[in-house]
């Protein structure tokens, strides 16, 4: 048994602090997942918070057959899913993939080079929204994460297969829409 199924078990006979641990392990990555896919810092603390609450309620149905992570992610997939259902105008958000993974050169003092890092972020963030959401969380599992494509399948209950298509569909997506808006702003 891994140290993680050890916690959950712990966690199913009503051990609060073996859930807790659980949550200090899962949080950030859960919360970074749900960030990149809506609008608001506020939107994902919420659902990030609701994903463990329904954890909690729901831990007995758990089964160790795959990753505990991976089942917060399916967790989480659904509430992004009812977001959406429920506000269908609320675009897939990139702002915090400034906040996420900044590098030196993204934080030059030179103004200009600043610009572009954000016109590049606001242009990703609109040909994000124009994919399915279960290509935005391909991409996102597959590289915010760097999850394989048979625990992304797992979450997302499809074929490794399948999210190896759903991926490369969702990149021409982008690379397409990127293009269009690169002879836009040009």
């Amino acid at each position: 048994m891994t140290p993680e199924h050890i916690l959950v078990a712990r966690a199913q006979r009503g051990d609060t602090e073996a859930f807790a641990q659980i949550y200090d392990q899962n949080v950030d990555a859960i919360y970074r997942y749900v960030r990149l896919r809506v609008p608001t810092n506020e939107e994902a603390e919420d659902i990030t918070e609701d994903v463990f609450l329904r954890a909690w309620e729901k831990l007995g149905s758990y089964r160790p057959k795959r990753p505990f992570r991976n089942w917060l992610y399916r967790i989480a997939q659904h509430r992004i899913i009812d977001v959406h259902r429920r506000q269908p105008q609320s675009p897939a958000s990139l702002d915090a993939l400034a906040d996420l993974e900044m590098s030196p050169a993204d934080s030059s003092p030179d103004p200009l080079q600043r610009a572009l890092v954000g016109q590049d972020i606001q242009d990703l963030q609109q040909a994000l929204a124009t994919l399915k959401p279960d290509e935005q969380a391909v991409l996102t599992l597959r590289f915010t994460e760097n999850m394989n494509f048979q625990d992304i399948g797992n979450i997302l209950k499809k074929s490794a297969g399948a999210c190896r298509i759903l991926q490369h569909r969702a990149l021409k997506k982008l690379a397409r829409q990127l293009t269009a808006t690169g002879e836009v702003n040009a």
